[in-house]
């Protein structure tokens, strides 16, 4: 037996229910997409809250940006790079990038390599197109990603259920000197933290 006291007024239930409480099952379909949006875009604090519809209508307007990249994205890895003067990534550079990803026991097909040169994107736009657990950022600070992250090299920072690592150039990694063996081991030492290796 329910104890009158703990009953609530019908006045103040109309005022915690202002919305239909049974939906049509076109709307329902309609609610679990914009609900599943919110989730992709804020991460897991979305779940414990109720999307307002400013919330909701912000991700209406950012749809998905088309992208151009290098290879399929098949591990949920972005990584972004900053050539101006080649379509993906110069010849040089990407045998390097190949070389490293071999170590990690990834191939070009486990990425998608971006070329913020040629497409200056925000980190949000990139992930909203490509989901990704992981993203490697060769020569490009934070404020060129749009986000409000310290641009800290070598150490893995985490953003949602991103992880994002920042670090020099690929360039700065080519040839046998001492300054570019450093920056490589940098690398490796942080690649090895991220991916577990």
């Amino acid at each position: 037996m329910q104890d009158q006291n703990n009953i609530l007024p019908a006045a103040v239930l109309v005022t915690l229910f202002k919305d239909t409480l049974v939906l049509p099952e076109k709307e329902i379909k309609s609610v679990e997409n914009e609900e599943k949006a919110i989730i992709t875009a804020i991460g897991k604090e979305a779940i414990a809250t109720t999307p307002t519809n400013e919330v909701v209508n912000e991700l209406k307007s950012s749809t998905p940006v088309p992208i151009k990249y290098l290879g399929d994205h098949l591990k949920k890895i972005i990584v972004l790079v900053n050539d101006n003067n080649a379509v993906h990534l110069n010849e040089t550079d990407l045998g390097l990038l190949s070389s490293i990803l071999n170590a990690c026991k990834l191939t070009l097909a486990d990425i998608a390599l971006i070329n913020i040169a040629q497409q200056p994107l925000a980190l949000h736009e990139m992930l909203i197109t490509l989901p990704s657990l992981f993203v490697i950022s060769f020569d490009i600070t934070s404020a060129q990603l749009k986000i409000k992250l310290p641009t800290t090299l070598y150490k893995p920072i985490v953003l949602g259920e991103t992880q994002i690592l920042f670090s020099n150039s690929l360039q700065s990694m080519q040839g046998a000197e001492q300054n570019a063996k450093l920056e490589k081991s940098k690398l490796w030492n942080a690649l090895k933290l991220l991916f577990k290796l």
